[in-house]
C-alpha cells in the first residue's frame, strides 16, 4: 500500500506540473500576442481574413501554412517575441519578401513576419539609405525616384531587402559599377535568438558584420534594419539617375553558338576591364521560336557607347533588333517585364544556378539545348548574368570574387502533378552543365539567393572555403542553433541536417 500511495502521489505531481507548464506556455504566448496587438502589430491564424495573403509564397510550387504568424510593429516586440518563443522551445522562421525558392522563410510552426517594419530613411548628405526589415525593393526605388542616386537592389521589385542582401545580392544593371548589395552595407541592427538587440559594422562586432554580408539569410539572427550606401550616377551626363539601357536581340538564327561566342569575345576583350558595361542575357531555344535577348546597361556618357560597342555589334550574325533608351531602374524593371505583384501566380517555378568563372564551348552546347521536354509542359528560360569584377569589397562572406557569370535558368510549369518531373528535368539539366564544365573546373558554386533545396553539395556550392568560418561565427551568435532551417549554417556542436528539428516542440 505505501508503494501505491507513492506512485499515486507522483502521478498527481506530474499531472499538476504538466498543466502548470502548459498553462505557463499558454500565458506567455497570450501575453506576447496581446503586446504585439497593443503596439500596432498583427497576430494571424488560419481563420483570420488576412492570413492567406500573409502566408502566401512567391513560388506556388511550394506552399506552407504556418500555425501562427506574428507581425510586430516595433523592435521591442520582435525582441519580446524571440525571447518568449525561445524560452518555450518553439522554433521560428523569419519572413521578409517571401521569395525564398526553398520556402525557408516559412514552416508549419510560428513565423515572425517583417511586413509592418517599413521605415525608409534617406540621408542625402551621407549618401545612405536605412531600410527596415519589411521593406521591399520597389519601395526603395520609389523613394529614390527622381534623384541622381541608385541603390544596389533586385530587379524583381517585390524581393525583400534583407534576404537579398544577406545572400550577396547582385543587380544585373548596376553591380559591375557599384558592387554587390553585401558590399554596400555599412551596418546592421540584429535581434538575436534570446531577444537581445545588437549592432554589426566594420568596427562593432566585425565577425557578425562579415558573416551577414553574403553569409545567408535566416542565419545568425533577425536583421531588423540595414544602412546601405547609395550611388550618384550623374557621371553619365543624363538626368535623374538615368543610365543608358540597351536591348540587343537575335531571333530564330541558325547559329546561336556564333552569337554567344561573339559576345564572350567582346566581354573578354572589352567589357571585362570596363565596369560601366553590364548584361543580363535571356536564351530560349524552342521548336517554333528561338531567341537570344541581351538586356544591358552602359553607365557612362552616351557619346562613349558607339566606339565601345560597334566592333561587336557589326559582327555576323548581326542582331535583328537593337534599341537604346535612357532609363532609371524603375523604367528598366518595367521594360524587362518583371512583375510588380507576383502573388499569386499560376506558374510553378524552380531556378538552378551555376556560378561560373567562364563559359566553354561544351557549356554552350548545354545552354543551347532545345526545350527540355516539349510535351511535358515544362518550359525553360535561360538567364545568364554577367558579373565579372563585380565584387568590390573582398572582405565579406560572399565567396565568388573570381566568377564572371551566374548561369541561372528558370524552369516553369503549371500543374502540381508535374512537380516531380519538373524538378527532375531542372536538376538533370544542371548536372549536365556541371559535367560539361568539369574538365576546365569552370563552375565553382551556386548563387545562394536562388536557393536550391535539391542541391546535394550545397555547403561548398554556396559558401566554398568560407563554410567553417561561418560555422564558427554562428557558434558564437546562435549557439543552440535556434535560427535553423534546411540548408542553414549549424554551429560547431550541431550537424547540418533536420533530425534535431523533430525533437523541437511546435506550438
Amino acid at each position: 500500500m505505501p508503494g501505491s500511495s507513492i506512485r499515486l502521489g507522483l502521478i498527481v505531481i506530474l499531472t499538476l506540473s504538466t498543466f502548470y507548464i502548459i498553462g505557463t506556455k499558454g500565458d506567455s504566448l497570450s501575453d506576447l500576442e496581446s503586446t504585439i496587438i497593443t503596439h500596432g502589430g498583427q497576430v494571424l491564424r488560419v481563420t483570420d481574413p488576412q492570413y492567406k495573403k500573409a502566408a502566401g509564397l512567391w513560388n506556388p510550387a511550394i506552399q506552407i501554412w504556418p500555425s501562427l504568424i506574428l507581425r510586430p510593429a516595433i523592435y521591442d516586440d520582435v525582441a519580446l517575441a524571440l525571447s518568449t518563443l525561445y524560452s518555450l522551445n518553439a522554433p521560428v522562421r523569419i519572413m521578409g519578401g517571401r521569395h525564398s525558392y526553398g520556402a525557408y522563410c516559412s514552416h508549419e510552426g510560428v513565423v515572425l513576419d517583417s511586413a509592418l517594419l517599413k521605415n525608409i530613411i534617406i540621408n542625402w548628405q551621407d549618401q545612405t539609405v536605412t531600410m527596415q526589415a519589411g521593406v521591399i525593393w520597389s519601395e526603395v526605388y520609389t523613394a529614390l525616384e527622381g534623384s541622381e542616386y541608385v541603390v544596389i537592389g533586385g530587379l524583381c521589385p517585390t524581393v525583400g531587402v534583407v534576404g537579398y542582401t544577406m545572400g550577396g545580392g547582385y543587380n544585373s544593371m548596376y553591380t559591375r559599377s557599384f558592387g554587390l548589395a553585401s558590399d554596400n552595407v555599412l551596418s546592421f541592427t540584429v535581434a538575436l535568438y534570446n531577444g537581445s538587440i545588437t549592432t554589426a559594422s566594420s568596427t562593432i562586432n566585425p565577425d557578425l558584420y562579415w558573416a551577414l554580408r553574403g553569409g545567408g539569410g535566416g542565419n545568425f539572427g533577425y536583421v531588423l534594419e540595414m544602412t546601405h550606401k547609395i550611388h550618384q550616377i550623374n557621371a553619365t551626363k543624363l538626368p535623374f539617375g538615368q543610365l543608358l539601357f540597351f536591348n540587343v536581340t537575335w531571333v530564330n538564327h541558325g547559329d546561336f553558338t556564333a552569337v554567344l561566342r561573339n559576345w564572350l569575345t567582346f566581354l573578354k576583350e572589352v567589357a571585362d576591364v570596363d565596369t560601366r558595361i553590364s548584361f543580363d542575357v535571356i536564351v530560349i531555344v524552342a521548336p517554333e521560336n528561338s531567341i537570344v535577348m541581351m538586356y544591358g546597361s552602359f553607365n557612362g556618357p552616351q557619346a562613349d557607347f558607339n566606339p565601345v560597342f560597334d566592333p561587336w555589334l557589326s559582327k555576323n550574325p548581326k542582331p535583328d533588333f537593337f534599341n537604346m533608351q535612357n532609363y532609371t531602374l524603375t523604367d528598366i524593371i518595367r521594360v524587362v517585364g518583371v512583375p510588380n505583384n507576383p502573388f499569386p501566380t499560376e506558374q510553378r517555378q524552380h531556378i538552378v544556378s551555376a556560378m561560373a568563372i567562364n563559359i566553354t564551348d561544351a557549356m554552350l552546347d548545354v545552354i543551347l539545348e532545345p526545350q527540355p521536354n516539349s510535351t511535358s509542359g515544362v518550359f525553360q528560360v535561360m538567364d545568364i548574368i554577367y558579373l565579372h569584377n563585380s565584387n568590390k569589397d573582398k572582405n565579406t562572406a560572399w565567396p565568388f570574387s573570381d566568377i564572371s557569370f551566374d548561369i541561372a535558368p528558370g524552369f516553369v510549369w503549371s500543374k502540381a502533378e508535374d512537380d516531380p518531373l519538373a524538378i527532375d528535368v531542372s536538376e538533370r539539366w544542371l548536372q549536365r552543365l556541371r559535367n560539361a564544365a568539369a574538365p576546365t573546373q569552370s563552375i565553382v558554386g551556386a548563387y545562394l539567393n536562388y536557393i536550391d533545396p535539391y542541391l546535394p553539395d550545397w555547403q561548398t556550392m554556396y559558401y566554398r572555403n568560407h563554410w567553417e568560418r561561418l560555422r564558427e561565427i554562428n557558434t558564437k551568435w546562435d549557439p543552440t542553433w535556434y535560427f535553423r532551417f534546411p540548408q542553414g549554417i549549424p554551429p560547431n556542436n550541431q550537424r547540418s541536417n533536420m533530425k534535431t528539428l523533430k525533437n523541437m516542440k511546435m506550438i
